[in-house]
């Protein structure tokens, strides 16, 4: 499995390459990899910013499954590791 820091770079680069294609996706992989970045850097990420990108995460999700887009971000992935880093955030 990649490191937190790789799924926060592969976000980043998914935004450059959605910034002019579609607003919610870049919006999406850019915001994950700031918020990635602050758990990271051992930042405090409010409830408002974590369950936002959460929720928007997840629509993303089933939008591109049903659409099956083939250069989707892996928004799974990036979902997974925030909920973990979340996690290990409250312990």
């Amino acid at each position: 499995m990649a490191t937190p820091a790789e799924i926060a770079n592969d976000m980043a680069a998914h935004a450059d390459y959605w910034q002019k294609r579609d607003r919610k996706t870049f919006e999406a992989c850019n915001d994950a990899a700031r918020v990635i970045r602050m758990f990271l850097a051992g930042q405090h990420v409010d409830g408002r910013t974590y369950y936002g990108l959460h929720r928007r995460l997840i629509d993303l999700i089933y939008r591109y499954r049903a659409g099956r887009v083939a250069a989707a971000p892996n928004f799974d992935r990036a979902l997974q590791i925030l909920q973990q880093l979340r996690a290990e955030a409250f312990k």
